[in-house]
C-alpha cells in the first residue's frame, strides 16, 4: 500500500512540474507575442511621425503615464488609434468628394493626380479654412487661420509658422471656410498670437500635440488649437484625444461652416 502510495505522490509530483513548465512557456509565448505586437505599434508611430526620436517619445509617454493614470502600453495603442482614424477619415472624406464631382459632372478634378488647385480666397478674421491633406504617413488635412480678411497665418511642413495672401493661397478640392463662435475679441487676440508665432518651426509632433508647450515649434491644428486655448479659454478639439489633428479642430463643437471653396 505504501508501494502505491509513493507512486501516486510521485506521479502527482511529475504531473505538477510539467504542468508548471508548460505553463510557463505558454505564458512566454504570451509575452512574447504581446512585445512584438507592443514593439510594432511603437514602431508604427515613429514611422507615423519621423520628426520625433523613440527616446522623445517613450519619455512624453511615460510623463503622460503618470499625469494621467494609464499604462504606456494603453498611451501608445491610443497614439497609434488616433493617427489611423485620420488616415480612414481620409478615405472616407476622398470617397465622399468624388461622389459629389461626379454628380456636378466636374470630370477635370477626378482624373485622377490632376493636380486642380483653388484659391482659398478671403474671409473675417478669425475664420480659418481647412483642407485634405497628408503630412509624413498621416493623412490629416491642413487648417489655416485668418488673422486679417486677406492674410493667413498657418504652420506648413517643414518650414513652419508663415503668413500668406489668401489671394495667393492655393487649396484643394474639398476645401472648405468655417467660423468659430468666439466673441470678435478672442478672435482678434487669437489671431494676433498666432501672427506672433511666424518664424516657429513645424513640429511633426502629432500624437501628443495637445500635450506640448503652446510656444515654440508645432504643426497646423497646434496653433490653431493654442491661439484658442490661450486666448479665449476655448478646446477646439472634436474628441480631446492625445493628439489635436486639423479635422478635430474642423469639427469641433464651436466651429460652423461658412463656405466650400470653389
Amino acid at each position: 500500500m505504501k508501494k502505491y502510495s509513493a507512486m501516486f505522490i510521485a506521479f502527482i509530483l511529475v504531473s505538477s512540474v510539467q504542468f508548471n513548465v508548460q505553463a510557463a512557456s505558454f505564458n512566454k509565448d504570451v509575452n512574447n507575442n504581446f512585445d512584438k505586437k507592443f514593439e510594432s505599434t511603437v514602431n508604427q508611430i515613429l514611422i507615423m511621425q519621423p520628426g520625433v526620436s523613440a527616446d522623445e517619445l517613450e519619455a512624453e509617454v511615460e510623463e503622460l503615464s503618470v499625469t494621467m493614470g494609464m499604462s504606456k502600453e494603453e498611451i501608445y495603442n491610443q497614439m497609434y488609434n488616433e493617427m489611423e482614424e485620420q488616415n480612414r477619415l481620409a478615405e472616407v472624406e476622398a470617397i465622399q468628394l468624388a461622389e459629389e464631382l461626379a454628380a456636378s459632372d466636374d470630370m477635370d478634378a477626378l482624373g485622377g493626380g490632376s493636380g486642380a488647385l483653388l484659391i482659398v480666397g478671403p474671409s473675417a478674421q478669425g475664420d480659418f479654412y481647412y483642407t485634405p491633406s497628408s503630412t509624413a504617413y498621416v493623412n490629416h488635412g491642413h487648417v489655416g487661420l485668418y488673422y486679417t480678411g486677406n492674410t493667413i497665418v498657418e504652420s506648413i511642413y517643414p518650414s513652419g509658422v508663415r503668413s500668406i495672401s489668401a489671394n495667393v493661397r492655393k487649396v484643394d478640392k474639398g476645401a472648405v471656410v468655417r467660423s468659430i463662435s468666439a466673441s470678435s475679441t478672442v478672435k482678434k487676440n487669437a489671431a494676433t498670437w498666432a501672427y506672433g508665432e511666424r518664424g516657429q518651426n513645424y513640429s511633426l509632433n502629432f500624437a501628443n500635440n495637445r500635450n506640448t508647450g503652446h510656444n515654440g515649434a508645432k504643426n497646423c491644428s497646434k496653433l490653431i488649437w493654442s491661439a484658442f486655448k490661450l486666448k479665449g479659454n476655448m478646446d477646439l478639439d472634436v474628441n480631446k484625444g492625445l493628439g489635436v489633428y486639423p479635422r478635430d479642430v474642423r469639427d469641433a463643437s464651436q466651429t460652423a461652416h461658412k463656405r466650400t471653396v470653389k
